[in-house]
C-alpha cells in the first residue's frame, strides 16, 4: 500500500508540473518577470548493437571468405572471424595439396616453391598427365591408389554428371550384388568351358523336352542324375547375366574402352584393363579381379560409391587442417584399442582421429548422406572450388599432442628367411611369412611408449640384381637392423639409379607424335607418384661418432606406387621400407607438423648418363633431387629384427645363379685359374 500511495504521489506531481505556466523569475535589470523556459527531458537512444562478426557477407573477396554453417543455414562469412570464433579452416578448393608440397618461406623470406606441386594439381583436376601434358577431354586420373586423390571440384563433377545420367538407371546393382566373385579363364579354359557348357544344354534340353518342363529346378528334382549338368549351367546363365550388369557398370563409367578389346560376355583381358579402372577410381587394393570389395562396389549405386570417395578425400584435407594422425590402425593383439596413462592417473585408449573428425565435419556441415552432399554440390558449381573453404569446429586432442613431439619411427621386420629361395633341384621354397612387417609411429609421452598408427610396409629380401659381368643374379639386399635417425625428409624425391639397376627398368616405349618409340623411364626416377621413392622419402642415416659424418646405407622409408608388394607375402622391396603413398604423406606432413625443422628447399642437381638398351642409346638426366626438409633434432628410427626362420642366421652374400638361366662359367668377381707354365725342353746330350 505503501508504495501505491508514492506511485500516485508521484504521478500527481508530475501531472502538476505538466499543466503550469512557465516559471516567472525577475529581471536584474528591471526587476520584471521574466519567463524561464526548462529544457524538455528526452531518454537517450541505446547505441546500436555490435555487427555480428560471423554474419554472411557473400560479397567479400575470395582469399577472406569461409563457409560455415550456422543453425542448418549455409553462411559465407569473413575467414579471420571464423577462425577467431574456434573454426577450423578446412580447404575445399582445387588448389589444395598436402602439407608436404606447399610452397614455404627461406629464413629470409624468400618463397621456395615445390616444383611437383603444378604437377599434383594438374593431376588431381584431371587437367594434366604425370608429365605434366594436358590431359584428352575424354580421358581421367584415377590415382586414389597411388596416393593422389581427385580435386573436390572433381569429385562435384562426379556426383552432379552421374546423377544426370540415365545410364545407370538400367543397371540391376541387386544382380551384380547377388555374386561375391568372379574367376577369370585363360582361352584354354575358355574354350573348355564353352564345349562343357554346349554338351550340358543339349543333354538337359531333350530331358527338358522329355519331362514337358522348360523349368531346370523342377528338372532337377525328378532327375536327380543330371544334377551336376543342372547346377553348372544354371550357374553359368547366372554368372553371364550378372556380368551383362558389370558390363553395363564400366560402360556407364566409360571404363570399357576399345583399346581393350574386350569381347562381351567373356572373362578376358580386356575386361581385367576395365576392372582395373574401375578399382583405381574407387580405391581398391586388389589384383584386377572380381573379388569382394570389387564386387561389393559395382553393385552399389555411383551416388554410393561418389559419397565413399568424398569421405575419402575429406579425410585428406582434415588431415592436413588439424595436423592429426591416428586412424584405427593401432589394437593390441586381441583386436582391442591400445591405452595409455593420462598425468592425472586415468587411463585412455588411441582414438581414431580419422573417423571422429571426419564425422564431426559432415555433421556439422550437414554432409553425412548422399542425398545431402549431392545437393551440397548442387547448389555451389565448379566454378567455386577456386576459392570454398569450409570451417569445422573439431574434437579437442589428446593431451600428447604438442608443437614438439616425441616422436620415433619403429619398423618391425616381421618374419624373416636368409635362406636361399631355391633348393638344390631349382624348385622353389615355400618360405611362408607368419608375421608381416610392419611400420609405426610412437609418441613418448608421460615415460610412456604410445603407436599413432601401424601400417604395412616391406623389407628386403632375394631380388634379382644386375652383376658387373652383365648378366642378373639373385643377391639378398637385407633390411638393416638397429638404430638410425632421419635427419632430412624429401618430398617429390627422385631416385637416382646405380650402375646394378638392370636397363630394362630404365626404359620404355612409348608413342610420340604418333610414333611408337624408346624414351628414358623417368616415371620410375621421379619426381611422381610412380617413381621408386613415391611421393615422400624419409633418409635413414647411422650418425656419426667422435666428429666423423652419418653413414648413408642408402635405406629410406619411402611412398610407394607398387601397393600389392606392400600387401603381398611373397615381395620384398631393395632394402627400403615402402609404404603406400597416401600414408607416407599423412605420415610425413605429421611429422613436419609437430618436430622443429628448416626448409632448405629444392635440391637442385645435374645428374646425367647414358646407356644402351636394344641397340639404343638413352640420355638420362635428372634436375633436382627434391623438396627437402630438415629436421632439427633429427627422428630416431629402430628397425627391429623380426623373427629369423630357417637354417640360415646371417645373410648370404654375394651373387647365386637364377635356376633356369644361362651364365658364364665364372661367378662375378671369380678370376680364371692361371694356366700352368710348359715344361723346359731337356737339354741335349753332350752339351755343356
Amino acid at each position: 500500500m505503501q508504495y501505491v500511495s508514492l506511485r500516485i504521489s508521484l504521478v500527481v506531481l508530475l501531472a502538476g508540473c505538466a499543466g503550469s505556466k512557465p516559471e516567472q523569475t525577475a529581471s536584474p535589470n528591471s526587476g520584471a518577470p521574466v519567463a524561464v523556459q526548462r529544457p524538455e527531458i528526452v531518454d537517450a537512444a541505446p547505441p546500436p548493437p555490435p555487427p555480428d562478426p560471423l554474419r554472411a557477407q557473400p560479397t567479400l573477396p575470395e582469399d577472406r571468405r569461409m563457409l560455415i554453417v550456422v543453425d542448418g543455414e549455409e553462411r559465407v562469412v569473413e575467414r579471420s572471424a571464423a577462425v577467431a570464433a574456434g573454426y577450423t579452416e578446412v580447404d575445399f578448393s582445387d588448389g589444395w595439396t598436402p602439407k608436404i608440397f606447399e610452397t614455404r618461406m627461406s629464413p629470409e623470406g624468400t618463397p621456395l616453391p615445390n616444383r611437383y606441386r603444378r604437377i599434383f594439381n594438374g593431376l588431381a583436376n584431371d587437367e594434366t598427365d604425370g608429365d605434366g601434358r594436358p590431359l584428352p577431354g575424354d580421358e581421367k586420373n584415377y590415382l586414389e591408389v597411388f596416393g593422389l586423390p581427385p580435386s573436390m571440384g572433381v569429385i562435384r563433377d562426379r556426383f552432379v554428371d552421374d546423377a544426370q545420367s540415365e545410364c545407370f538407371k538400367a543397371i540391376d546393382f541387386e544382380k551384380i550384388g547377388s555374386l561375391s566373385a568372379m574367376t577369370y579363364r585363360n582361352r584354354k579354359k575358355e574354350r573348355r568351358h564353352t564345349y562343357t557348357l554346349r554338351r550340358y544344354r543339349r543333354t538337359l534340353k531333350k530331358a527338358l523336352k522329355k519331362a514337358m518342363t522348360d523349368d531346370l529346378e523342377q528338372l532337377k528334382l525328378s532327375r536327380a542324375d543330371l544334377a551336376k549338368q543342372i547346377e553348372y549351367v544354371m550357374d553359368a546363365d547366372h554368372q553371364a547375366n550378372v556380368l551383362a550388369e558389370i558390363e553395363k557398370r564400366l560402360d556407364c563409367d566409360q571404363h570399357n574402352h576399345k583399346r581393350y578389346r574386350h569381347k562381351r560376355g567373356q572373362l578376358d583381358t580386356g575386361l581385367r584393363h576395365a576392372v582395373r579402372r574401375f578399382q583405381r577410381k574407387h580405391k581398391i587394393y586388389e589384383h584386377t579381379n572380381l573379388r569382394k570389395t570389387t564386387m561389393k562396389r559395382m553393385a552399389q549405386p555411383p551416388i554410393q560409391t561418389n559419397y565413399l570417395a568424398f569421405e575419402r578425400v575429406l579425410e585428406e584435407r582434415i588431415f592436413e587442417a588439424t595436423g592429426i594422425l591416428e586412424d584405427g590402425s593401432v589394437e593390441t593383439k586381441r583386436g582391442k584399442p591400445v591405452s595409455y596413462k593420462n598425468a592425472d592417473g586415468s587411463t585412455s585408449v588411441v582414438r581414431n582421429m580419422k573417423e571422429e573428425f571426419r564425422n564431426a565435419a559432415q555433421s556439422q556441415l550437414g554432409l553425412d548422406t548422399p542425398q545431402k552432399v549431392l545437393a551440397f554440390f548442387q547448389r555451389w558449381p565448379r566454378s567455386d572450388f577456386s576459392w570454398l573453404r569450409v570451417g569445422v569446429k573439431f574434437p579437442k586432442v589428446p593431451d600428447y599432442y604438442s608443437a614438439s613431439m616425441d616422436l620415433k619411427l619403429v619398423i618391425d621386420r616381421g618374419t624373416v628367411w636368409y635362406e636361399f629361395p631355391y633348393n638344390d633341384k631349382g624348385k622353389k621354397r615355400r618360405q611362408r611369412r607368419k608375421i608381416m612387417p610392419s611400420v609405426s609411429l610412437v609418441v613418448r609421452h608421460l615415460d610412456q611408449e604410445i603407436p599413432l598408427v601401424k601400417w604395412p610396409t616391406t623389407i628386403g629380401g632375394w631380388r634379382t640384381d644386375q652383376a658387373p659381368n652383365g648378366y642378373v643374379y639373385l643377391k639378398y639386399k637385407g633390411s638393416d637392423v638397429g638404430d638410425r635417425v632421419i635427419r632430412k625428409i624429401i618430398s617429390g624425391p627422385t631416385w637416382i639409379p646405380p650402375p646394378s639397376t638392370p636397363f630394362k627398368s630404365l626404359a620404355k616405349r612409348r608413342y610420340v607424335a604418333g610414333k611408337r618409340q624408346g624414351v628414358v623411364n623417368y616415371a620410375e626416377m621421379g619426381p611422381g607418384y610412380l617413381s621408386a621413392y613415391g611421393l615422400v622419402a624419409g633418409y635413414f642415416v647411422i650418425p656419426g661418432r667422435n666428429g666423423r659424418g652419418d653413414h648413408d646405407r642408402g635405406i629410406r622409408a619411402h611412398g610407394s606406387s607398387d601397393y600389392m608388394s606392400i600387401m603381398s607375402a611373397q615381395r620384398f622391396s631393395h632394402g627400403c621400407h615402402r609404404l603406400m603413398n597416401h600414408h607416407a604423406v599423412r605420415m610425413y606432413g605429421f611429422i613436419l607438423s609437430h618436430r622443429s625443422h628448416t626448409v632448405s628447399g629444392d635440391q637442385g642437381m645435374n645428374f646425367h648418363r647414358q646407356f644402351l638398351h636394344n641397340d639404343e642409346v638413352y640420355e638420362m638426366r635428372v634436375p633436382s633431387r627434391g623438396f627437402q626438409y630438415d629436421l632439427d633434432p633429427p627422428l630416431p628410427v629402430s628397425v627391429l629384427e623380426g623373427k629369423i626362420e630357417g637354417k640360415e642366421e646371417e645373410p648370404l652374400e654375394g651373387f647365386f645363379k637364377i635356376p633356369g638361366e644361362t651364365y658364364p662359367a665364372l661367378m662375378p668377381g671369380e678370376k680364371p685359374a692361371e694356366e700352368e707354365a710348359p715344361a723346359a725342353p731337356e737339354a741335349a746330350e753332350g752339351t755343356p
